[in-house]
């Protein structure tokens, strides 16, 4: 009774957070409340005795899995191109363009501070506990994927909690299928990249620093709201 409570307990302030980190100006506190997650995830499946499965990273899976891998990387690629060319036309490789060593230092950044924690937070945990309560594998995938998209709610835009929710189910079918936590880590940050590289960072940034390194690009970002206004 006390895990269902305390399972209750922790979706509450899944759903909830977002719903306060969406007023809040600083990225730094987003960050903060994603490492505090995380933490607690990564040392709740420690005490489970999880670190040999559910936190698994499991290097040698990457190899087999690579193919699948890049194959669905590139097509993520194919459709954030075509989103930024649909709402951001004038941002479209932007970045990349006119301060490329500021976009591959952000992309490994990203990779290392905010893939790894969400993929203990959202896979490796989310797997352990769905297990736990006996959900199949397709309505936990689902669930997972949901829970992932709805907190980046906080980013201000349902474009982005539905993207997510579609990543989010590719991640949990490469995290289960490998049962690797580096492969899901890999195909993450393959995804995540592109929003860099290709310009949908409005989407999912809201940290003030980011034009800084490339003025050029500021007023592209705001030429449509990241709110769902896309161009007439």
């Amino acid at each position: 009774m006390l895990s269902y409570r305390l399972l209750i307990l922790e979706l509450a302030i899944v759903i909830a957070a977002p719903l306060f980190l969406v007023n809040l100006s600083s990225q730094s506190a987003r960050f903060s409340s994603l490492f505090v997650l995380a933490a607690y995830c990564f040392w709740r499946l420690l005490k489970a005795g999880a670190r040999d499965s559910y936190l698994r990273m499991n290097w040698r899976a990457i190899l087999p899995g690579l193919p699948g891998i890049l194959l669905r990387s590139a097509v993520a690629w194919i459709v954030i191109f075509a989103l930024v060319q649909w709402l951001y036309p004038n941002r479209l490789l932007c970045l990349a363009a006119n301060a490329p060593a500021f976009v591959a230092a952000i992309s490994v950044a990203y990779a290392l501070l905010s893939v790894l924690p969400q993929e203990v937070v959202f896979r490796s945990y989310a797997a352990w506990r769905l297990d736990g309560c006996g959900v199949p594998f397709l309505p936990a995938a689902l669930l997972s994927a949901a829970v992932f998209g709805w907190v980046h709610i906080l980013y201000g835009s349902w474009l982005s909690v539905l993207l997510c929710f579609v990543g989010g189910i590719v991640f949990y079918r490469t995290y289960r299928k490998h049962r690797s936590l580096a492969a899901v880590w890999l195909e993450h940050s393959l995804f995540g990249a592109a929003i860099f590289v290709l310009g949908l960072d409005p989407l999912f940034y809201l940290g003030p620093d980011i034009n800084q390194f490339a003025p050029a690009c500021a007023d592209a970002a705001v030429a449509y709201s990241p709110e769902l206004s896309p161009p007439a």
